[in-house]
């Protein structure tokens, strides 16, 4: 059942932090206790759009939904769409062929946190609310979870969504509905049959006769549905490349899938580690690889792959929070090229906690990854996280780029004791390791691709200084421990 509500919503224009460059950027947003950004896209102008929730939590919990509109982080112009007694949370959208966006999200009429509705709006070029539609789950559930969203050829939008009930985590059943552009109803459906996927994509299939779900339906599985939204097939995934956590697929121009993961256990060795494979639309495997990385390295929670031109793939991989197992949260962009060779890889991160949501593949050949990163203070609230990238920012060596965090290599762990690892995807690297007194204790170790360990067990406990060069040049250095 649709119900309306009024819709409120205030204006307000920040200056904020300075970009890295023109075409790069990094940098938090905050406004209150809690400002998290699910998502971002570009519109035609250059603007990004950003959507997300703020929400000062004491004394009511109350939650309004949030846009963001900016060019760079010099100036954005915030806009928060609220109602009395109610939360909202916006997590996705787009721009209409008119220059309106189309946003949909969560939402409750209560601030119990139990979302019994979504939302979807549409807004004009100055985020002013054209009309805000809200719609109702069966009864016999506590919640519904967007996930995902996809605008279809026919400009019909399919919101996937998981419901579950009182008992949370015991039945999550799969929810996917048909809106028009003006937010009606079309068509939905709710399947008992398989259980949803938290972290679930759904693609519109390349001869637009219906859609492709992918998730861990129960299985890690396919399901293939209709365009009125009817299930007509399930093709479960070989057991050596299901995976957990997070998921990325995309379909490339040949029909086949790129997907990328965190590799299972019948990956021996594998724990936590990006898995990116190709595969046709049977889920049979054409290519595949895994990226042994430190750390756990999580897909973002709702898109973790895109592209616009498929031999520039961009993945982002990232510890989550209080995961990693030093106090760096050291993430990883890869840039892949059809058949899944790296074309380069950058480290970022290091100094805090940061949970990332999703990547988003833009006109202009970067990417823009949104997310949230913990508060300076560390009192467990957060603040929006995004960072665009280049990809000569990626296949440039990092001394060039305009990200003075970015790294080519990753030195860990930290502290050390009897080995040291090293990570890059950078030729004709060397390392050097030298006492504090400036005695060098290792001297121009060569460094492989994408992982070289050294042996540091001679070595006596304390501080040490690392320096990594390429052709005779210092290109890295740090302070590292060993203990």
């Amino acid at each position: 059942m649709k119900t309306k509500f009024i819709l409120l919503y205030l204006v307000v224009q920040y200056t904020f932090l300075t970009g890295i460059s023109q075409n790069s950027f990094e940098f938090i947003f905050q406004d209150t206790l809690a400002t998290p950004c699910y998502s971002t896209f570009q519109d035609t102008e250059g603007y990004f759009i950003s959507m997300g929730a703020s929400s000062a939590f004491l004394p009511d919990y109350k939650v309004d939904g949030m846009i963001l509109k900016f060019k760079d982080p010099e100036n954005i112009i915030v806009r928060y769409y609220s109602k009395n007694d109610s939360s909202i949370i916006l997590q996705f959208g787009f721009q209409m062929a008119n220059g309106n966006y189309f946003v949909v999200g969560g939402f409750d009429d209560n601030l119990d946190w139990e979302r019994k509705y979504w939302c979807c709006m549409q807004l004009d070029s100055e985020l002013n609310p054209i009309f805000f539609n809200s719609y109702g789950i069966p009864s016999i559930y506590n919640e519904i979870f967007i996930t995902d969203l996809c605008l279809s050829t026919d400009s019909s939008v399919i919101v996937y969504g998981v419901l579950d009930d009182a008992d949370y985590g015991e039945i999550d059943h799969l929810y996917i509905a048909k809106i028009s552009l003006d937010g009606e109803m079309m068509d939905t459906i709710v399947n008992t049959q398989h259980q949803a996927d938290y972290f679930g994509e759904i693609l519109e299939k390349p001869d637009n006769s219906g859609y492709y779900a992918i998730g861990t339906f129960g299985y890690v599985s396919l399901i293939e549905l209709d365009s009125d939204l009817n299930i007509t097939g399930l093709v479960p995934m070989n057991a050596n490349y299901s995976y957990h956590g997070s998921i990325g697929a995309r379909l490339l121009s040949n029909g086949n899938f790129i997907i990328g993961s965190l590799a299972n256990q019948e990956v021996p060795g594998a724990f936590y580690d990006l898995h990116m494979w190709i595969s046709d639309t049977d889920l049979v495997p054409i290519h595949d690889t895994v990226f042994f990385d430190e750390g756990k390295n999580w897909l973002p929670a709702f898109s973790g792959l895109d592209f616009i031109d498929e031999n520039n793939i961009w993945v982002v991989t990232y510890p989550q929070m209080q995961s990693y197992p030093t106090a760096e949260g050291v993430g990883r962009i890869y840039l892949f090229d059809s058949q899944l060779n790296v074309k380069g890889a950058k480290y970022f991160g290091g100094d805090t906690a940061r949970y990332l949501y999703s990547i988003k593949a833009l006109e202009d050949g970067g990417c823009i990854i949104t997310g949230v990163q913990d508060d300076e203070d560390s009192n467990g609230y957060t603040n929006a996280y995004f960072k665009k990238v280049m990809a000569i920012d990626i296949i440039s060596y990092a001394e060039e780029t305009a990200d003075p965090n970015d790294r080519d290599v990753l030195v860990y762990p930290v502290p050390f004791e009897n080995e040291l690892r090293i990570e890059t995807y950078r030729i004709g690297l060397s390392l050097s390791l030298f006492s504090l007194d400036g005695k060098r204790v290792i001297s121009d170790s060569k460094l492989s691709i994408p992982h070289t360990r050294i042996e540091t067990s001679h070595l006596t406990q304390g501080n040490y200084l690392y320096h990594i060069s390429a052709n005779g040049k210092s290109i890295q250095s740090g302070q590292i421990i060993k203990k």
